[in-house]
């Protein structure tokens, strides 16, 4: 496979300009996570400050449910008429979805509008996204070398946990500067402003860049998800389960665990999002570490550990969080944050590769988000009502295991080696 990609400054280009979007995706979606105490005080009527925090979950997980739809329309726009230009009108919906909800009045001023104008600005970010992680790493293993796919990948998804990092220095930032009676008047608000100028550099970037070498050398598929349904629809099976297990421990992680550290370890919110922050930039240089051993040894090794990681470690880490000691409880989250950097530094990549690029995009965006909507949206939710009903501070531990026991057989079957596969035509197991 040929790559215009010829030069170092050309790959830094197309990985910054892809992954620009993709640290907006997640700097505003771990705003909303790291900042939901804040808005149920915000956008609910204050005389129930559980059920309040039970809907700030509640608007978090719908804005998943808008990501399919997302999915088809940008898979669509990707697979017909090219990637840059999906990928340039999903960062701009994303960007102006943020900076809105830094601007809507709380529930004090304008009253039930304001949960309204809140869900419906979460579902047009839930749409975006549905369009952009999937065209941000199906735009960059196309312009990525044949034999670097692997530190593309890493480097790309370095984007992911700065945008994490970056969303919670910067609610910590406010903070401090603000005091929390300040942060909750009218600070938290700032952030959200913030990713919103982001995206606009994010755009700038995109507009700049040309389309991918695979793209070019393909007919355009004019029915994607027809092609997918009566060809691929296999491979969307295992693809749908490998990110419902990673989306499920990945917003467990983003979404939840600065409250879950405040109830199990009795932390208060500054040092949870002090000790998730510090231990989330562990996979900036873990990354292309992960990315040369996915290039040197191949995929299938990193996906399987991560996934037995999940079956076997996630009890013993929510055990160690649940003691309430501080070192005990950063060991728990590192346990976890590895099995996540470990099978997301393989697993993306090898679906991507699984597919043929006339279908590519469409492939990885549908499946990727239906999982997100049923089980990564909703984790948090889940997290928080199975604690309540069953008063184990373990239950979120439990439903991850479940989810990891059942995606493991099924990815050990289902996602062959494909290091060295032909982008345009795709490595499958079976068809």
């Amino acid at each position: 496979m040929t790559s215009l990609v010829t030069d170092r400054t050309s790959g830094k280009k197309v990985i910054i300009a892809s992954g620009i979007g993709n640290f907006v995706e997640w700097f505003d979606f771990t705003l909303y996570g790291y900042s939901a105490v804040v808005i149920a005080q915000v956008f609910f009527p204050p005389d129930d400050g559980a059920a309040a925090l039970l809907a700030t979950f509640a608007v978090y997980g719908v804005a998943f449910l808008t990501r399919p739809a997302g999915a088809i329309f940008f898979g669509r726009i990707g697979d017909r008429l090219g990637r840059r230009g999906a990928l340039a009108l999903s960062i701009l919906l994303m960007g102006g979805a943020t900076a809105a909800i830094g601007l809507i009045p709380g529930y004090a001023t304008i009253g039930v509008a304001a949960p309204i104008l809140l869900l419906l600005c979460r579902l047009l970010q839930g749409f975006s996204a549905g369009g952009e992680y999937s065209g941000a790493v199906t735009f960059t293993v196309e312009h990525a070398p044949g034999q670097g796919r692997g530190m593309w990948m890493a480097l790309l998804g370095i984007s992911t946990t700065l945008g994490t990092v970056g969303a919670t220095a910067t609610v910590l930032g406010f903070r401090l500067a603000l005091g929390e009676e300040g942060f909750t008047a009218g600070g938290w608000r700032w952030p959200f402003l913030i990713g919103g100028l982001i995206s606009l550099v994010g755009l700038y970037l995109r507009t700049k860049l040309a389309e991918t070498p695979a793209f070019a050398e393909v007919e355009p598929e004019q029915r994607p998800l027809t092609e997918l349904v009566r060809g691929y629809w296999r491979v969307m099976l295992v693809v749908l389960v490998y990110f419902a297990f990673v989306g499920v421990f990945t917003h467990i992680v983003l979404g939840y665990m600065p409250t879950y550290l405040m109830k199990a370890v009795g932390l208060d919110q500054t040092t949870a999002l002090y000790l998730t922050t510090g231990l989330m930039l562990v996979g900036v240089p873990l990354a292309p570490l992960l990315g040369l051993v996915v290039d040197r040894v191949g995929r299938r090794l990193l996906i399987r550990v991560g996934v037995l990681g999940g079956v076997l470690a996630t009890v013993p880490a929510f055990l160690l969080m649940g003691t309430g000691n501080m070192v005990a409880a950063a060991t728990g989250l590192l346990v976890l944050l590895v099995v996540i950097f470990g099978t997301n530094a393989a697993g993306t990549l090898a679906v991507l590769e699984m597919y043929p690029t006339k279908v590519r995009f469409s492939g990885m965006a549908l499946p990727y988000n239906v999982a997100y909507a049923l089980f990564a949206g909703t984790a948090p939710l889940v997290s928080e009502g199975l604690i309540g009903a069953t008063g184990s501070l373990l239950a979120p531990a439990f439903y991850a295991t479940a989810i990891a026991v059942v995606a493991c057989p099924i990815l050990f079957r289902g996602i062959p080696e494909t290091r060295g596969g032909d982008l345009r035509t795709g490595v499958t197991a079976a068809r």
